[in-house]
């Protein structure tokens, strides 16, 4: 093996001051290197969780924000619909009433309408019979001149209209 050794030019000597050498290497590199590193890789790892907790937590701010959103507008348009609702119950009654109103004014004024229009008719027929008793009294009277009683023949036009004359 020494042989083997002398062949490949193996120094011992050097071999344990690269090892030595290696080691104090790698000390250095991990006191001056690797620790930072991964103590801001650490930092790092950290702030990323932390933000994705806060992302997280955003989330679900915004989830029971938006819930609540939905649940007001649900309210308020159940409120809208109430408001409509009873607006239009109101409004329906008021034109109920309106139209009652214009009913019963509107059956008042032909009922007072008719009963004026009665009245007239009647004042009307009575004087139309008086001046038709009249006329027909002017002709008797010239007729049968001073001969006939101006009063009996009235009173016997009078009764001969009313027997004719249908009564109101």
């Amino acid at each position: 093996m020494d042989a083997i050794i002398a062949a490949l030019g193996f120094n011992v000597k050097a071999f344990l001051a690269e090892l030595v050498l290696f080691i104090s290497l790698l000390i250095f590199m991990n006191a001056m290197f690797w620790k930072p590193i991964m103590a801001h890789l650490a930092a790092r790892d950290k702030e990323i969780a932390d933000a994705n907790r806060k992302a997280h937590v955003t989330e679900q701010e915004m989830e029971r924000l938006r819930a609540d959103y939905m649940a007001r507008i649900t309210q308020i348009e159940a409120e809208a619909r109430a408001h409509i609702q009873t607006a239009l119950k109101e409004a329906q009654a008021e034109r109920e009433r309106i139209l009652h109103e214009a009913r019963t004014y509107a059956e008042t004024t032909l009922r007072d309408g008719i009963a004026s229009m009665e009245h007239e008719k009647f004042e009307a027929l009575k004087a139309l019979q008086e001046r038709m008793v009249g006329i027909a009294v002017t002709a008797a009277d010239r007729a049968l001149g001073s001969a006939g009683d101006a009063a009996a023949i009235r009173q016997s036009i009078i009764s001969h209209i009313a027997q004719h004359t249908p009564t109101a």
